[in-house]
């Protein structure tokens, strides 16, 4: 073992606590166990996915026979489309400018350009509500069961079960900012401007035949005040929810940073530069947001008779553009969710007393972030995963909560391993869904069929693979939430709040 250590470039020091079960990863022992034990004791029971084959024309027209049934994660789901709504306000230029009858034919062609761009923003709006919904969906069921959870455990004596206790609250209480962040700054927006949109886009289309009275008039209305109205309303909601999000992160800041020995939470220097360049991040997103909406709503209401509202709406258009490509990239992430099944396991695991706190967690999805950020997987030491063994490596993925994803990533890259591995298997759901769990990809799917050594070793180069490609982002995404949820204990501990 020494030996192969010794052999990888400058592998990163994982801290001792990884050996330790995770709130998050749920590692009993980071040394593998033998094939017929670790799936009957290392992977929970409600690590699997559904898929569902699709219609045989289907299938050969898009070579996608297989697809996932339903979400089972919180996505990083924001449409970069949705960051040009602001641009929809825009598409009535030359409606507003050129107000006239006869219509000039240059304002013509600038209306049937313009019009037609502000109604495909509406496409956008829709698909992102939908995203949004499912997040929310989730995010609503997974408090139910949090709640539930909570209070069960609230009648315990039992020390272990008030460190849990401590742990739900902050899954809670970042569980309030998700979804205000998916209401507000998503479903809110995706109706108000994609609202916006279609009125501003229709009345701007209707000003090319502005020579009707009434034609002219109702397009006046749609791509003036009423069609900017809802980027006013917008304005107002987004600017109070990001003032809320200032002040919590705020808070949030101020008691990680006075954070010292006595607390329950001992925070290293490198952990509060990382909470506090998180809730900065927040807040600098947030304030940009907010005066952005507030400017681009009153500037669209000024564009409906004055041309120079629009100088003022084009800064606005590139701000919005960059925020949201903002939060795709440094603010939004991808993380499991807690089920009803999952909860049952988690009063399982604190009766045997192996939940560690947050800071371990965190320790341990940083160090393994850094090492695949600092080359590959090949920097992770063996006892964390062995890359020459398949039951390893979907161990590994597993046990990270990474199998939804590993899956939807077969699914978009290479779907004939999952036809592989499942062949001609019947469905065992009316509807036709096949169940995988990380048992099939080491076993193999049905009872008697084991995968052949071609398809072991194609699993084995498709595993590696995703690490590579999808490892670091997956434990960025972690470690984000995980500050957020550290963030969040710290304040409530010292100011004994209640989420």
């Amino acid at each position: 073992m020494a030996s192969e250590l010794s052999s990888l470039e400058a592998p990163p020091v994982i801290p001792k606590f990884i050996r330790a079960e995770s709130d998050l990863t749920w590692h009993s022992s980071l040394s593998f166990p033998t094939p017929t034990d670790y799936f009957s004791s290392h992977v929970p029971p409600d690590h699997h996915v559904s898929l569902v084959r699709s219609h045989k024309k289907k299938y050969i027209k898009k070579k996608k026979p297989y697809r996932l049934v339903r979400q089972q994660q919180i996505k990083n789901s924001l449409l970069a489309g949705v960051g040009y709504l602001e641009l929809a306000n825009a598409g009535d230029f030359a409606a507003n400018v050129w107000n006239q009858i006869p219509v000039p034919k240059h304002a013509m062609i600038l209306m049937a350009i313009g019009g037609p761009i502000a109604l495909s923003m509406t496409f956008f709006a829709l698909r992102d509500f939908y995203l949004s919904y499912q997040n929310v969906r989730l995010l609503r069921a997974e408090r139910e069961d949090l709640v539930a959870l909570r209070e069960r455990l609230s009648t315990s004596p039992e020390e272990k079960d008030g460190e849990l206790i401590q742990v739900l609250d902050s899954r809670l209480g970042v569980g309030i900012r998700e979804l205000g962040t998916e209401m507000v700054d998503r479903i809110v927006m995706d109706v108000l401007m994609g609202l916006g949109a279609l009125m501003v886009g229709v009345g701007t289309i209707m000003a090319i035949f502005g020579a009707n009275p009434r034609v002219f008039k109702a397009s006046n209305l749609l791509s003036g005040y009423v069609g900017n109205s809802m980027a006013v309303v917008f304005g107002l909601f987004n600017a109070i929810w990001s003032g809320i999000l200032i002040w919590r992160f705020q808070l949030h800041d101020r008691a990680c940073q006075r954070c010292d020995d006595t607390s329950s939470y001992t925070l290293t220097p490198q952990q509060k530069q990382l909470l506090r360049t998180r809730f900065r991040r927040f807040q600098w997103h947030a304030i940009t947001n907010a005066v952005n909406g507030l400017v681009a709503g009153a500037a669209s209401m000024v564009t409906a008779t004055r041309w120079w509202g629009y100088v003022v709406l084009t800064p606005c258009i590139i701000s919005l553009i960059l925020c949201n490509y903002y939060w795709r990239y440094k603010l939004g992430y991808d993380r499991p969710i807690i089920s009803s099944s999952s909860s049952t396991l988690k009063i399982d695991h604190v009766i045997t007393g192996t939940l560690p706190p947050l800071l371990a967690d965190l320790s341990y999805v940083s160090a393994v972030h850094d090492a695949l950020a600092q080359s590959s997987p090949t920097a992770l030491p063996r006892t964390v995963v062995n890359l020459d063994s398949l039951e390893s490596l979907i161990s590994f993925i597993a046990q990270n909560h990474m199998f939804e994803s590993f899956c939807e990533w077969l699914l978009q890259e290479d779907q004939s391993v999952i036809a592989m591995l499942v062949g001609d298997a019947p469905s065992v759901d009316p509807q036709g869904q096949i169940t995988l769990s990380p048992r099939h990809f080491v076993q193999g799917y049905g009872a008697s069929n084991e995968p052949d050594a071609e398809l072991a070793e194609l699993l084995l180069e498709r595993a590696r693979g995703f690490l590579k490609a999808v490892g670091r982002k997956v434990f960025s995404y972690r470690e984000r939430y995980l500050l957020e949820l550290l963030g969040y204990a710290v304040w409530r501990e010292q100011t004994g709040s209640r989420s």
